[in-house]
């Protein structure tokens, strides 16, 4: 049965893009934004237990008690985007922007996928998930 109620939609993020700005653009867009603050943050600041802050006048109250756990998902994420900075070099983005982080954010995927389709070609299932195990290889 498909449920009645509205899911929310989150942006997650560490303490980089903090600023009433940032938190505001993201509002205007109907997302939660679960950006950290500074500890020396000025405004409503929210503190987990694990001692993350948050402005709390971005967030709806409802949230509050779960934050930490809503902010524990962005390592998950996070791990994901590790495969691109070990084993491709792709740390940092050329420019800022929009259209510059899609862009990044679509070669990253690409070369991964071609990690993994290389792998099923050669019969190496082990190595789907290995971005540095095709390297050396040549065409």
């Amino acid at each position: 049965m498909k449920s009645s109620k509205t899911k929310p939609v989150f942006i997650i993020s560490d303490a980089g893009p903090d600023s009433h700005e940032s938190n505001k653009l993201v509002q205007s867009y109907g997302i939660i934004p679960v950006i950290a603050a500074r500890s020396n943050s000025v405004g409503d600041i929210v503190k987990t237990d694990e001692g993350d802050c948050f402005r709390g006048e971005y967030i709806p109250r409802e949230y509050h008690r779960i934050l930490g756990r809503i902010y524990d998902l962005r390592t998950i994420i996070e791990r994901k985007n590790s495969n691109e900075v070990v084993g491709y070099n792709r740390s940092e983005m050329p420019t800022r922007g929009i259209s510059w982080a899609k862009f990044f954010v679509t070669i990253s995927n690409i070369t991964a996928l071609f990690t993994g389709l290389t792998a099923y070609k050669v019969g190496r299932y082990d190595l789907i998930r290995a971005p540095g195990a095709f390297r050396k290889l040549s065409v």
